[in-house]
């Protein structure tokens, strides 16, 4: 009887087991419905704990996920029409979620801002949250043409429906965003939003990280601004929670802009978006394009537009962490003279200051009058002087700029209202918040007060993320309060970032969360803007002091620092993987609108070799920002240091100062015309911004183009004695031979091209005219010499380049040239003609003469050749048949008016 009854116990206990676990498989999503419900590294007991399901057996989707109906219990309860769009009132139904309470009612704004941008904003109605103050970030207006759209159309939930919103493509009904049957969270220290990816999506953006530029199925990124060596796949210094989305056949493109400043997570798993943010609120913005450079000039619209340089600042850069004294720097720029290597500026790390304290002078080995003799020669010689600034002030008792900002009250405070003290360079330090508008004064007058005194030219700004060698505030060690209601470490919030990978509290290496910025704003909300808020104090303060364009480098960025500073991606190595994601950095960053931007030439950690300089130094010379920086107590590697690599930098630097009027007229287009035929959104371009057809070009890192017509194709990899490259479809001149190199109007492809190590493969683009002048060993000296046409023509025989030109440094640009090439064929005859726009105030400053134009892809020898119906002397023609390229020399065309040559 006893082992009957037990029996029964056991069958009883198996089929109860077995329902508890059909019970269990329904309540988990099925594959395709699995949404991230953990973070990076998450374990199964810690996914049990939060009441989600684990899987561990899918690759490529997240282990730990929602149950079915997890996170869609926000209904619609009120649907109202506004002026220029909607308003939905949520009200939240059921239990709450993994993170904390939900929060509950919430407001929905969809507002059709323009024909192609749309805004949505949740927000909580009840209790003012976290948003990034307009002052910071600009708010567009929305525009009149919004709600006639023909590019998007919006649907949503309707009343007593679970929230969605979907945004559809009006042209090709491919969907932009797709909120429907995913999970939706708004708690105080969490929210997530989810949107379904086709197939084909190709996703772009999301810094900074080193990572490959296409962002592929199985991507987590973190965004939370850190002071760290550049480990691959972590958060580095700038957070841009944007995003490029482009879908072939044909290259429409969209991007997401969540103007949200807080710490996030981004994942992309099993064709699903997901955002993780730990504060704020949800405020996306909406771009439709439909081409990715459209994407980009609209986000620009956005956050602002990118600055324009001073034209010096094209010029080749050289700096140390590490030179010992004003004598050494002299050396340097000597060596490059002596070289024949153009240098524009030398830069100063932290070795100039007193004890490594801002606003000062090493009394031994950087004293006032040689800084002073030196700059003076610098500027003598057409050359500039940068130097940096931390954002750390030493706390010493007698220094000047801590004095004064205990008296102006403009430091970030602690929780006790006392001002918070970190640890950098100087020691303990303070450090000025940006956001109290009295920091601005201050700023300046620490900026000008030592400008007196070192005549430099331009301001390095560094360790903004904020750096701190401390965890938080030195010495201290406590629990800290988010708010009234809950208690806990506002360090390690519910949700755990994937801080460097490993999950680190926020403080890590920076503030205390809980500490204070003007208006009580706390560091958890306002850390990621630093960079940008001393970005825009910085440009300020120079632009009153110098009366014209500031040039400014910073480390930290967020979206809008583009309209203030440049941006080099920090603290790299001398490695060929280094170098080859350098790429990677460039392209991103042209998406984020910081087109001035490159990377350490040569590698700052670790030593450097000959042969890797020699290729890096090659391809940073078509960086935007060129610049060798390295380490100290590495080896020296200014590329004077090797034979070989003195005069490979002497050729492709000499190619690049005959580019810049090439490059100064991209930065003139990005940031400052107002004609939307001439405007473009990026200097440097992926592939596919040019060839949006081309599928091919879509995964390409390893290559790039400046502008519309130049295709850079470096060497990578250590050893290479060749790069297979991508060429596609049309005509590709190689910019040194004059010959054709590819030719297809139909297709491109592959090919193997042969690149010893004194050669980088450059293109120059069918279609395209380059405008090019004599280069010389600086900016200044260069830009007193003749131009130079270089026109590659399409298989039809035509050609379009633009060409602008200023004095180089006024910041209100009134004074200019702006001319467009056109090369064409009319009545079997070839023509060159301009177009001369000057604003009726040309010129306050020298405009040299067109004297050579080089035709490439001239098919036919002409018989005649003639500028403005007078025939040119046929000494100053000459054809090459072998390169099928056409030199007429010593011209002599003024830029100022409209000319025509007509070849018979």
């Amino acid at each position: 009887m006893a082992c009957k009854t037990s029996l029964i116990v056991l069958l009883s206990l198996i089929v109860i087991i077995q329902l508890i676990g059909i019970i269990s498989a329904q309540s988990c999503a099925p594959i395709s419905y699995r949404f991230d419900c953990g973070h990076e590294g998450i374990t199964a007991k810690q996914c049990a704990a939060k009441g989600c399901c684990w899987d561990s057996s899918q690759q490529g989707i997240p282990y730990c996920f929602y149950k079915n109906s997890g996170g869609r219990k926000y209904i619609v309860y009120n649907i109202t029409h506004i002026s220029s769009g909607i308003k939905i009132i949520l009200s939240h139904k059921g239990p709450d979620g993994p993170y904390g309470a939900a929060i509950s009612p919430l407001e929905v704004h969809i507002e059709y801002q323009s024909s192609s941008r749309l805004h949505v904003k949740i927000i909580d109605p009840k209790s003012k949250r976290w948003e990034i103050p307009h002052s910071v970030s600009p708010i567009p207006k929305p525009e009149s043409t919004g709600q006639n759209s023909n590019l998007y159309i919006v649907k949503h939930a309707e009343a007593g429906q679970p929230f969605f919103i979907t945004i559809t493509r009006v042209k090709t009904k491919e969907v932009v965003f797709n909120s429907s049957n995913t999970p939706f969270f708004f708690n105080n220290q969490y929210l997530e939003m989810n949107t379904h990816l086709p197939s084909n999506a190709h996703l772009y953006g999301f810094g900074e990280h080193i990572y490959p530029f296409l962002l592929t199925n199985g991507t987590f990124l973190t965004l939370w601004n850190r002071d760290t060596p550049t480990p691959p796949k972590v958060n580095l210094y700038g957070s841009h929670p944007f995003f490029l989305d482009v879908r072939p056949p044909h290259g429409n493109s969209h991007g997401v802009f969540l103007r949200n400043s807080n710490g996030m997570d981004i994942s992309y798993y099993n064709d699903i978006l997901t955002y993780k943010t730990i504060g704020g609120v949800l405020d996306f913005y909406f771009f439709l394009g439909p081409t990715a450079n459209d994407v980009i000039q609209q986000y620009q619209d956005v956050i602002g537009r990118p600055m324009m340089i001073p034209y010096w600042a094209l010029g080749f850069h050289q700096s140390r962490f590490g030179y010992p004294n004003v004598e050494a720097l002299e050396t340097v720029v000597k060596k490059y003279r002596d070289n024949n290597i153009p240098l524009d500026t030398i830069w100063s790390d932290i070795d100039y200051m007193d004890k490594s304290k801002d606003f000062t002078l090493d009394p031994n080995n950087y004293s006032r009058k040689k800084m002073q003799n030196f700059t003076k020669t610098l500027h003598k010689n057409f050359q500039h002087y940068v130097i940096m600034t931390d954002c750390g002030i030493s706390t010493s008792s007698n220094y000047e700029p801590y004095l004064t900002g205990l008296k102006d009250d403009i430091f970030i405070k602690n929780n006790k209202g006392k001002v918070f003290v970190g640890k950098v360079w100087p020691g303990y330090s303070a450090y000025p918040d940006f956001l109290n508008p009295a920091s601005l004064a201050y700023w300046k007058r620490q900026i000008q007060s030592f400008h007196k005194k070192l005549d430099f030219d331009g301001l390095w700004i560094d360790m903004n993320e904020i750096s701190n060698f401390c965890n938080g505030e030195c010495h201290r060690k406590n629990t800290l309060v988010v708010n009234s209601t809950i208690k806990a470490d506002v360090n390690n919030p519910p949700y755990k970032i994937n801080n460097q990978n490993q999950h680190l509290p926020l403080n890590s290496k920076t503030l205390d969360m809980d500490a204070s910025h003007y208006h009580g704003i706390s560091e958890y909300d306002a850390h990621n803007l630093y960079g940008l808020l001393e970005a825009r104090a910085t440009h300020k303060s120079l632009l009153d002091i110098f009366k014209k364009r500031p040039f400014i480098l910073s480390r930290s960025t967020w979206p809008g620092s583009g309209t203030y500073t440049a941006h080099w991606t920090g603290d790299n190595h001398a490695t060929f993987d280094n170098l080859r994601n350098s790429i990677s950095g460039l392209l991103n960053f042209q998406l984020f609108s910081i087109p001035m931007v490159g990377s350490d030439i040569c590698g700052f950690n670790g030593n450097t070799n000959e042969e890797l300089c020699a290729r890096w130094m090659e391809l940073g010379a078509f960086y935007p920002f060129a610049r060798n920086h390295n380490m100290k107590d590495t080896k020296p590697q200014e590329p004077y240091t090797w034979k070989s690599v003195a005069k490979i930098s002497s050729q492709v630097l000499f190619l690049r100062y005959s580019l810049l009027p090439y490059y100064y007229t991209l930065f003139y287009q990005v940031s400052t015309t107002n004609s939307a035929e001439h405007r473009t959104g990026v200097v440097a371009e992926p592939l596919f911004f040019e060839f949006p057809n081309d599928v091919a070009t879509y995964s390409i890192d390893t290559q790039f183009l400046i502008g519309p017509g130049l295709l850079i194709c470096p060497v990578l990899y250590k050893g290479a004695k060749s790069v297979n490259i991508y060429f596609p479809q049309g005509q590709w001149y190689d910019i040194l031979t004059n010959e054709i190199e590819y030719s297809n109007d139909h297709t491109g492809t592959h090919k193997k091209v042969d690149a010893p190590l004194d050669k980088i493969p450059v293109y120059v683009r069918g279609g395209i005219t380059i405008p090019m002048q004599e280069p010389a060993l600086t900016t200044t000296s260069t830009r007193q010499n003749p131009f130079k046409l270089l026109i590659g023509l399409t298989s039809k025989s035509t050609s379009i380049g633009k060409h602008y030109l200023d004095d180089g440094s006024s910041f209100n640009m009134t004074r200019s040239l702006f001319v467009i090439y056109k090369t064409s064929k009319v009545s079997g005859k070839v023509m060159i003609s301009s177009q001369v726009t000057n604003n009726g105030h040309c010129c306050n400053f020298n405009v040299p003469k067109i004297h050579n134009i080089t035709v490439l892809g001239l098919r036919t020898e002409p018989k005649k050749v003639s500028l403005n119906g007078t025939q040119i002397h046929p000494s100053q023609i000459e054809f090459h048949k072998k390169t099928s390229t056409l030199f007429l020399s010593n011209l002599g065309i003024l830029l100022q008016y409209t000319f025509k040559i007509l070849f018979n």
